[in-house]
This record gives C-alpha cells, sequence and structure tokens, in this order.
C-alpha cells in the first residue's frame, strides 16, 4: 500500500471503516503474509476504493452471511453464488477487486504474494503455479475453520501472536495451492535431510534465547537463511520434533535444573522457564515427568 499508513489504516481506509485488525508476518525475506479482519454492523458501507494492483491474491472468507454485498473486477460486477459464512472468495489484486458493500459483514481479508506459492512450488520440486483458480462464493470448511483458529490472534491484547500465525498462515497458503492451483508436489521438500550443524546450533540458541517470550520462527528461519516451512521441515527432520515442541522440552529441562540445585520458589522457577504461570508450569512438568515439580524435587533431595 502506498504512503506513510499503516497496511491496518490503509484497509480500513479501503473499505470505509475506521479502524481494523491485522496480523502480519515475514514468512519470507521478500514478502509478508497479512490477515485483516473487517467487520461492521452498519449497512450501507457502501463501494471499497480499488487496492493497489500488485502481483498478489486477496482471499476473502467469510463470517457472517452478507448476501447483498456485490464482488466488482476490472469494473465490472461478477456474479457470486450466496455470500454466506464459510465461504470464500479469490481475487487477483492485478485485476484490481473492489466489494459494494450493502450489508453489514463480518470477512476476514488474507493477503497473499504470489512469490509465497512460488517458494513452496520450489521447496517439493514443483511446477510453479500459474493462477489460483477465481472462487466467488465457494464453500470452504478448510480455510473456514483455520480462519475462525486466527481470530484469538487479531484480538487487541494478549501474547504476541506470531509464533501461531506462522504455523496457520502456512496452513492456509497451502491448502489454497492445492484446491485451487493444482499444486501436485512430485517429491520430498527440498532440504528434507535436515539443518546443517551451524543452523541448528543457531536455531536451538534463537528459541531458548529469551524463555519470557515466544520466539517468532519467521525471524528463526530468516536467520538460518530459510523460508519457514523448509525450516520447521528441516528442524523436525534434525532433532525429531517441530521447534516449539523443542522448545517445550527445553524449558523443562531448564526447570529439572533450578528445581534441583536452586533454592527458588516454583512460582519464579515458572516464570523464569517461560510458562504462563505456575499452573500451565506444573501441567507440562508433570506430562513429561510424570511427577509434579514439588513432588519431583522432594524425591530428590529426600
Amino acid at each position: 500500500m502506498p504512503g506513510r499508513e499503516s497496511y491496518s489504516q490503509s484497509v480500513a481506509r479501503l473499505f470505509n471503516l475506521d479502524a481494523v485488525q491485522t496480523v502480519a508476518t515475514s514468512t519470507l525475506r521478500t514478502a509478508q503474509l497479512a490477515v485483516t479482519r473487517l467487520s461492521t454492523d452498519r449497512a450501507g458501507a457502501g463501494m471499497s476504493a480499488p487496492m493497489p494492483p500488485e502481483k498478489a491474491y486477496i482471499v476473502t472468507l467469510h463470517l457472517r452471511d452478507s448476501p447483498g454485498n456485490e464482488l466488482w473486477k476490472a469494473g465490472r460486477k461478477t456474479p457470486t453464488a450466496a455470500l454466506v459464512a464459510g465461504t470464500i472468495i479469490i481475487a487477483h489484486l492485478e485485476d484490481e477487486p473492489t466489494v459494494n458493500l450493502r450489508d453489514p459483514f463480518d470477512a476476514l481479508l488474507i493477503h497473499i504474494p504470489q512469490i509465497v506459492f512460488d517458494e513452496l512450488a520450489d521447496d517439493y520440486h514443483a511446477p510453479r503455479i500459474s493462477a489460483l483458480a477465481d472462487q466467488a462464493g465457494t464453500p470452504d470448511p478448510v480455510v473456514h475453520h483455520l480462519g475462525r483458529a486466527l481470530l484469538p490472534s487479531l484480538a487487541a491484547s494478549g501474547p504476541d501472536p506470531r509464533p501461531f500465525f506462522d504455523h496457520v498462515a502456512f496452513a492456509i497458503h497451502a491448502r489454497l495451492a492445492a484446491r485451487y492451483g493444482r499444486f501436485q508436489p512430485s517429491t520430498g521438500p527440498r532440504g528434507s535431510g535436515g539443518l546443517a550443524a551451524w543452523q541448528e546450533r543457531l536455531a536451538k540458541e534463537a528459541l531458548a534465547a529469551d524463555l519470557a517470550r515466544e520466539p517468532a520462527l519467521a525471524s528463526v528461519a530468516k536467520a538460518c537463511g530459510m523460508p519457514v516451512g523448509r525450516f520447521v521441515r528441516a528442524f523436525r527432520q534434525s532433532t525429531g520434533m517441530p521447534p516449539f515442541r523443542w522448545l517445550r522440552s527445553f524449558r523443562v529441562e531448564r526447570a529439572r535444573d533450578l528445581l534441583l540445585n536452586s533454592q527458588l520458589a516454583l512460582a519464579q522457577i515458572a516464570y523464569d522457564c517461560g510458562f504462563a504461570d505456575q499452573s500451565h508450569f506444573t501441567r507440562v512438568f508433570t506430562a513429561a515427568v510424570g511427577a509434579t515439580p514439588g513432588a519431583w524435587r522432594r524425591a530428590r533431595r529426600a
């Protein structure tokens, strides 16, 4: 979007709204995935402004019925099926899509650059997708469920949503590629042999650098010179578990060391090891070692 506006401000202006909620992640070195929630109970918001043309797709997931709203492309009205909850619209931004917003609406606007699909194809040694097939009111329960899973991440407050968003965004664009781009990987992903030794060491150091905060997978992957999807697969191949499961295991091991070699209270250990609170610490620790932190400490000191 041109100018000095933030992405959220630009989208709000284009759709005649006061404000919107957006979460974005740099899953690639050169592009960004963004999801924006557009919602209003007001009827008659009118015609949206066209988004600037670029090599990217806009996927609209409807969260409520808005049968009176109309899709326009290149200045012409496009026939659509009933725009009800669970249906999607796929449009290329080079067609300068707009919407005549007659009804109240609640929808997710998913901005996906073409390069995301190019990279997915390259990872799997597959032909690149020439284009996603246009959709205009197509029911898609998979995208619907994945999109609804992102709603808490769009809340104004709460923990950093990017680690979770990275995974769900990758699932969404993989679904779109397979269902509407006829993406058919012929082999396993490139780099399926795992991380190089230096990449594994760097990744573990980055994941565990600050246990009080959830690391952004995009940043860790970028440090390793890899896109997120390939990094997650390679990390699993090298360690036997995905990055956040490895981090959970690391937190438990760090907690065991503090329980055994310090006099810190359980609540302090929970905080130092990055658990949400003492209750969360107890649940995770008990599931991992078969005893509560207090019982495990007492048994080792008996």
